[in-house]
């Protein structure tokens, strides 16, 4: 899923599916909780949420629970009255009611401490803010979507995240898979890149095949986020209208020899069939512990294994 336009590029089964999902749910007013590695373009789906839904007119409001300061973080979401607190001399809406009738996207919510997870389950349940320094409870109509990066279930056991607030959050999620996992999409990925870059610099830029096999060999563990830097540095850095493989910087190179293994949806399948779809046994099978078979029967939307 491309990063910085509102177009979603990749033509693998994983990015189909998604794009489907997307569509399905877009109108729904349940909460919506997206999964998935860093890079992976967790707010891309979100904008993508937003546009095919009826409040594509309304605003799309993303914040980033992790950069906001603890200190700031109910003045920006909730606003303030005026004298609320030395430097508030006029009062200011916080950024859900800017949000009005449209979309809150907010990122990171596995980086909030239990303070503010409390905060935010309280609006979530009563749909109202209250500025600070005020005792007037606004009313928010606004869909809720989340993201993160972390296991929210293991952080739950280990008391870092609020159950009930999970449990608020998730009633619809799906998982974006990372870039490693869906390889195919690659050269899409990096003509798009390529096209996007050659407009800006008006500089004609092409790459070539086996520039593209090193790059498909390679899992980038940043993701798209650091496919793109990969293609703008070698725009940069070429001399030529050509990129070639010697162009090609990758910030985490790997050995040649390193192996890497992956459980596919297949193996999993052929896993539960071994052991009589017994699950516990499958899981044991696998090395795994039964939670995290679990886990990845949902990350691969695997329903009908799962009941």
């Amino acid at each position: 899923m491309e990063l910085l336009d509102t177009k979603i590029i990749g033509n693998s089964l994983a990015v189909r599916k998604k794009l489907e999902f997307i569509r399905k749910v877009a109108n729904s007013n349940k909460n919506v909780l997206i999964l998935g590695e860093t890079g992976t373009g967790k707010d891309l789906a979100a904008r993508k949420l937003h546009e095919e839904s009826n409040r594509r007119d309304k605003p799309f409001v993303a914040i980033n629970c992790a950069n906001i300061p603890v200190e700031l973080f109910e003045a920006e979401l909730f606003g303030y009255a005026r004298g609320a607190f030395t430097g508030a001399v006029k009062e200011k809406p916080g950024l859900l009611e800017v949000a009005q009738n449209g979309t809150i996207f907010l990122d990171e919510i596995g980086d909030l401490s239990l303070y503010l997870q409390a905060k935010i389950l309280r609006m979530i349940e009563e749909k109202k803010v209250r500025r600070v320094g005020e005792t007037i409870m606004r009313k928010i109509y606004a869909r809720f979507i989340f993201a993160t990066n972390k296991f929210l279930e293991e952080e739950v056991i280990k008391g870092k995240f609020r159950k009930d607030l999970y449990y608020r959050i998730s009633v619809v999620k799906f998982y974006i898979p990372p870039l490693k996992e869906r390889k195919e999409d690659i050269p899409l990925l990096v003509r798009h890149i390529l096209e996007r870059e050659v407009s800006q610099s008006q500089q004609k830029k092409e790459i070539s095949p086996y520039a593209i096999k090193k790059l498909m060999k390679y899992d980038f563990p940043g993701n798209i986020r650091e496919l793109e830097n990969v293609i703008e540095r070698a725009c940069i850095l070429t001399d030529g209208e050509i990129i070639r493989e010697n162009d090609i910087d990758l910030d985490f190179e790997q050995e040649a020899t390193r192996k890497t293994s992956r459980i596919s949806p297949e193996f999993l399948r052929e896993t539960l069939e071994k052991c009589r779809w017994n699950k516990t046994k499958a899981a044991m099978e696998i090395g795994k512990s039964r939670r995290q078979f679990y886990r990845l029967l949902e990350k691969y939307q695997m329903d009908d294994c799962i009941k």
